[in-house]
């Protein structure tokens, strides 16, 4: 099989020639951790870039054995895991002696772990690529508006440039020093517990997180440790601001076992809507179905991805309910029947 083409597109013309790396489309085969994938059991692991190393330590005969031929390796968006797994199929002699650090930025990006300063670096190089004006691209990406261009631009330049990022992470620094250095600020301050207080209900798989000031989601994460469920308390006035998530590790089609199952949070939104007294949010829940799915309070309009944006809750409106009212609420949520 020779070395096959990328293309970043939702579809491909021919199902029976294409493999999808890290996104999924219904009817073809996938390299992938997506919900819906059709990856191979002997290639199955946590993460798309996992997934494509083992296929990429095969020999051919093995990798036709198992997978089958292709002609096109296609994804459907654009992020660390998506360009690291794509790497890996394309160039399988470049990546397999670079395999840890591909892992580690892997999962840095995806599940927002704390993997180490060089896995931060990388990941924050994929993701500035596309959009820093310090970006090697910018002359390219000035007046494109279109995502699919952007993201296609990036993976181009990546194919050609990642053994050298891998090999040298703080190559593009410039990039994303700012918030390099927040996330770094962020580690820090949640292993010196300075503002933040965690309580963790492990029977339950929830660590409540409460804080003084913003928080970063891997700083969040960093705090939560091993519990997939969150609720973050911020600290007002007089009150404070909440949100919980289901942290998108229960969203992925895992090698691992899996966290705990998600539980529907609309009766816990109900209840705490009947016991809310002050008017200027409402209490509301995000479908399951998201790959990190959130319940609040406030307005659900204005809340960012997750993946995108860090939980400052500063702008919500405060909730009259306690820290220990809301808490019970989700731990009678939380209990699986």
């Amino acid at each position: 099989m020779s070395r096959p083409v990328f293309r970043l597109s939702p579809h491909s013309p021919n199902p029976d020639s294409t493999i999808y790396v890290d996104g999924v489309e219904p009817g073809y085969r996938s390299l992938s951790h997506w919900p819906g994938n059709t990856t191979p059991g002997p290639f199955r692991a946590d993460l798309s870039t996992e997934i494509a190393l083992l296929w990429a330590e095969k020999d051919p005969s093995e990798r036709i054995e198992i997978l089958g031929p292709f002609d096109l390796l296609a994804n459907n968006h654009y992020d660390t895991d998506g360009a690291l797994s794509a790497f890996a199929v394309l160039s399988p002699e470049e990546a397999l002696p670079r395999r840890d650090l591909m892992v580690r930025a892997a999962a840095t990006g995806d599940f927002a772990l704390w993997c180490g300063k060089d896995a931060l670096a990388v990941d924050l190089s994929v993701m500035h690529l596309t959009k820093s004006p310090k970006s090697p691209l910018a002359e390219q990406l000035d007046g494109i508006l279109d995502d699919t261009e952007r993201w296609s631009l990036g993976y181009a330049w990546l194919f050609e440039h990642l053994p050298e990022i891998l090999d040298d992470p703080f190559t593009l620094k410039p990039l994303w020093e700012e918030r390099f250095e927040k996330i770094i600020a962020d580690i820090s301050r949640v292993e010196k517990g300075e503002g933040l207080t965690v309580k963790p209900y492990p029977e339950s798989d929830l660590a409540v997180v409460t804080v003084d000031a913003p928080i970063t989601t891997m700083g969040l994460h960093v705090a939560a440790g091993d519990l997939y469920r969150i609720l973050l308390v911020t600290r007002a006035e007089e009150n404070n601001r909440y949100r919980f998530f289901y942290r998108d590790e229960s969203w992925f089609d895992l090698a691992r076992p899996n966290p705990p199952v998600r539980l529907p949070l609309t009766a816990c939104v109900e209840n705490l809507t009947a016991l809310e007294t002050a008017s200027d949010g409402r209490w509301w829940a995000t479908e399951l179905t998201e790959p990190v799915a959130m319940m609040g309070f406030g307005d659900p309009e204005t809340v960012g991805s997750p993946f995108s944006a860090d939980p400052d809750l500063s702008a919500e409106p405060s909730s009259d309910l306690s820290e220990e009212t809301v808490t019970h609420a989700l731990l009678q949520a939380l209990v699986q029947e």
